[in-house]
Formats: C-alpha cells, sequence, structure tokens
C-alpha cells in the first residue's frame, strides 16, 4: 500500500504563463477537431486527499463519442497507480496550431486505465471545451530555413508558419531545448549570392510542442521583433504550394 503521509506534489511542468485572448465555449466536436494527434496535452490533477499531479502527456484520438484517448506520463509505475485511478478528475489543456491558434482547455474523468498491450488512458468527453483565441492576425505557412539563438548558443531551425506578431518554427528533437518564457533570435537563412539582408525576429516563446521527429516551438515576438518582422512579409510570394522569399 501506497504510504500517503510521505506522497508529495509532483510537478513536472511550468505554470503556464496568463492567456492573452478571446476566450469562448464550443462544442467538444469542433474544440477536439482543432487538436493534432500526436500533439502534447498538459494535465492538473488533484487527488482526492489534495496531492497535485501537473505533466504532460500525448493526445491519441478519440473513441467514437465516448472517450479521449491518451498516453499514460513517463512516470514512475508508482505514481501512475497513485495520481491516475479510475473516477479521478482533471484538467487538460491543449494547444492547436490550426486556424489563428487556440488553447483548448476542459474538465474531465478518468473512466478506464489500460496497461497492456501500450498505456492508454480514457477520459470522458464534455458536452463543451473552453477555447481562447491565442492570435489576432492569421498566420502564413512557410518553410524557411533558419538558425535559432540564444546567448552563444546557435542551432539550425525550420520556421513553418508567419505573422506579424509571432511564428512557429521546429528543430531536432535531439537538439537545444527551449523552454515556454525564454527568449530566442531567429536569424532567416538568405543565399549567398543574395543582396538582401534580413533583420533577425526577437521574441519569447509561449508554448512548445515535441514529437519523435522535431521540437516546435510558438514565438511571440517583441516589439523589436514586430517591426523586423515587417520588412520580410514583405518579401514573400506564393509559390503554388506556400510563400517563399522572394530574395
Amino acid at each position: 500500500m501506497l504510504n500517503v503521509q510521505k506522497r508529495q506534489h509532483k510537478i513536472d511542468v511550468k505554470e503556464s504563463p496568463a492567456i492573452d485572448g478571446n476566450e469562448s465555449t464550443i462544442n467538444s466536436t469542433d474544440a477536439i477537431d482543432m487538436v493534432d494527434h500526436g500533439s502534447e496535452l498538459t494535465i492538473n490533477l488533484t487527488t482526492p486527499v489534495g496531492i497535485k499531479y501537473m505533466g504532460k502527456t500525448k493526445f491519441v484520438g478519440t473513441h467514437s463519442d465516448n472517450f479521449i484517448l491518451m498516453e499514460i506520463p513517463s512516470i514512475s509505475e508508482e505514481d501512475q497507480d497513485y495520481f491516475f485511478q479510475e473516477g479521478f478528475w482533471m484538467n487538460i489543456r491543449a494547444i492547436s496550431q490550426k486556424g489563428e491558434g487556440a488553447l483548448i482547455y476542459f474538465r474531465t474523468q478518468i473512466m478506464h486505465i489500460l496497461k497492456e498491450p501500450i498505456p492508454i488512458i480514457l477520459v470522458s468527453i464534455p458536452g463543451m471545451m473552453k477555447i481562447n483565441q491565442l492570435r489576432k492576425e492569421p498566420r502564413y505557412d512557410v518553410a524557411l530555413r533558419a538558425h535559432a539563438e540564444v546567448g552563444q548558443t546557435k542551432i539550425e531551425c525550420e520556421v513553418r508558419d508567419l505573422s506579424k506578431g509571432g511564428c512557429r518554427f521546429i528543430t531536432s528533437p535531439i537538439g537545444k531545448k527551449y523552454d515556454v518564457g525564454e527568449e530566442v533570435m531567429i536569424n532567416i537563412s538568405t543565399p549567398p549570392n543574395s543582396k538582401v539582408k534580413l533583420l533577425p525576429l526577437y521574441g519569447t516563446i509561449c508554448n512548445l510542442q515535441s514529437s519523435m521527429h522535431y521540437a516546435k516551438y510558438g514565438l511571440k515576438f517583441n516589439e523589436t521583433g514586430t517591426t523586423h518582422v515587417k520588412s520580410l512579409l514583405g518579401l514573400l510570394k506564393f509559390d503554388g504550394v506556400k510563400l517563399t522569399l522572394k530574395l
């Protein structure tokens, strides 16, 4: 039997910063459609005796209209058995990169826990979910080679979407990891023979997701980044698939 007296809060993620956006309530079907399979979910759970767990896991999908499926977080088996029990309630946050981007959050109850052949948690689907629109302007699909820099550390990355207020970039999953709130500078790569000098984009990491193929970061530009991105947006043209640099 687990010793409850020695059990302490288990916080595996940082507290999320305040969200600046427009909150509304939508039906769960539309909300779940906005979340990509394999994306990260943030779990906030408090046991009946008041012990808290906060951590991240992966969104697997849904079973018809009955359950949301998610992976069991990578914690010890003892912690799994203590924090994740049928009947426990938890709050979940998911970030949607679709459209203008949004934070989706809802309260749900653990209905079933499977350990074999793979560990999966099945939770209830609420009728409605809250959604907070994160962006005030549209983002444009791009694929721009770049470098992300923090201090003296520089790593290769690719900018995947871009707007006046921020961007999303990806890096190797085994490279340098950034945390929410960290300030990053993005330098867009240009051909060696290009006469155009692009100004760096400065901003703060506002969200992150990871997979076996890459790590994805949302970057909110600061005042300098917002000024510099205007010239970059003016150099983009549509190549039939997505926007590319016109240099």
